[in-house]
């Protein structure tokens, strides 16, 4: 493949022959960032010229229905059409043990997202010697569990509790996720807060690729803000949604009209988060709108006076860029993925971890302060469109793919 130097969205990389890609995730059951990134990159290759497949032990026909109808997912399990109590568990022993590498012969590189997808990538290089990228959204966290883990468990979901005790204490599967990481082409990772985790569990340095916003969709609306504050999180302990419900109680205090709207899909903890703004007497002002289609969540976006980040030791977080790109200021903890988001003071506030109270302090100053919300709004779009592309985001994962191929004698990709 030949191959022609030019700069787009920052970064200086080749224009190369088309390359045949195969992105595999560890599954699309729920609406995340993750999941959103992998189809972003699929598509964003392709718009490259790429050829680019999709692969997952596991594929819910409500995980972004929108992004899936332009990028179709195949399943690596035959457990995905079924409706079976753990499916999601099952989905993933069983592509993990089966391992379909067949169904990859013919492509250049592989795309891991997150075990057990990177272990299928391994044996697809051992057995049909197609090399392998591990895109690290975190490091296995059911081998290296954060503090918020190992304080909540995995208990809210059947499946994710028997992953859980199938890790835990065992010797041989820690041994295969290692080895499975470290035997990748190149490692890359979301934020640099999870390279320096990547390099603390694995030894292996990594690549920093961001994740991206679309910002001709997410986009600052017209008119004037409406009187709450959102959040956007799947609903499971770790993220710690009811942090940002005591957050509203105290902004109340202050603004009784405040509300808060909550989208994601509703889970078991839902019931605990209603229950959680009944005994703190604000089932009137938490709205739990459920997923919404991409228009209305813009719109949610758009509308919102600010937006609420609580969850702690996030690995990265799209939601604060979200909120930037609709011009929109956050409040996040100063620790972790967002730290590297959200500029303190200028794109919006970043708090003690985990001081409720101080995060109370700040969405009351933007409700006070229209010209300082306006202004932290304005700067947070600017940001996005400088460092938190898509197209800045598939550039740069362009790049890494035609090193591992050799097609660039092996340079990294390089900021400008």
């Amino acid at each position: 493949m030949g191959y022609t130097r030019f700069s787009r969205g920052g970064l200086i990389f080749d224009s190369v022959g088309a390359i045949r890609v195969g992105i595999i995730h560890m599954g699309f059951f729920y609406n995340g960032g993750g999941e959103r990134t992998v189809l972003k990159q699929a598509r964003g290759l392709v718009e490259r010229g790429h050829e680019v497949a999709v692969f997952a032990p596991l594929v819910e026909e409500d995980c972004f229905p929108e992004l899936m109808e332009e990028t179709p997912v195949t399943p690596l399990s035959r457990i995905n059409s079924t409706r079976i109590p753990l499916k999601t568990a099952l989905a993933m022993v069983e592509a993990s043990l089966r391992a379909p590498t067949a169904l990859f012969r013919g492509l250049d590189v592989l795309v891991a997202h997150g075990q057990p997808s990177n272990w299928i990538a391994f044996k697809a290089w051992t057995r049909e010697n197609i090399p392998y990228v591990s895109y690290l959204h975190q490091a296995n966290r059911f081998l290296y569990p954060r503090r918020i883990d190992v304080e909540t468990g995995w208990g809210f979901d059947k499946s994710l509790h028997i992953l859980g005790l199938l890790h835990t204490r065992n010797p041989l599967l820690k041994k295969l996720d290692r080895e499975s990481i470290t035997h990748s082409r190149a490692i890359v990772t979301n934020s640099r807060w999870i390279e320096r985790k990547v390099y603390h569990c694995y030894g292996k340095g990594s690549i920093v690729c961001y994740p991206g916003v679309d910002v001709d969709s997410f986009k600052p609306g017209v008119g004037g803000p409406k009187k709450y504050i959102l959040t956007t999180n799947r609903h499971i302990p770790q993220k710690r949604i009811d942090w940002t419900i005591r957050c509203l109680k105290l902004v109340k205090e202050r603004h009784p009209d405040t509300r808060c709207l909550i989208t994601g899909e509703p889970t078991s903890y839902t019931r605990a988060l209603r229950e959680y703004c009944v005994k703190m007497g604000l089932e009137g002002s938490v709205e739990f709108v459920g997923n919404l289609p991409s228009s209305q969540l813009v719109k949610a976006y758009q509308e919102a006076y600010s937006y609420s980040y609580t969850s702690p030791e996030e690995d990265f977080g799209l939601g604060p860029l979200e909120a930037a790109a609709c011009g929109v200021p956050s409040v996040v903890w100063d620790y972790a993925g967002p730290r590297e988001t959200v500029v303190d003071q200028e794109t919006g506030f970043r708090v003690k971890p985990y001081q409720v109270e101080e995060m109370a302090r700040r969405h009351i100053e933007l409700l006070e302060d229209p010209g300082l919300r306006r202004s932290m709004g304005e700067r947070a779009r600017r940001l996005v469109e400088r460092r938190f592309t898509w197209e800045r985001h598939c550039g740069r994962l362009e790049r890494v793919l035609a090193s591992v191929l050799g097609i660039l004698g092996g340079c990294n990709p390089t900021n400008t």
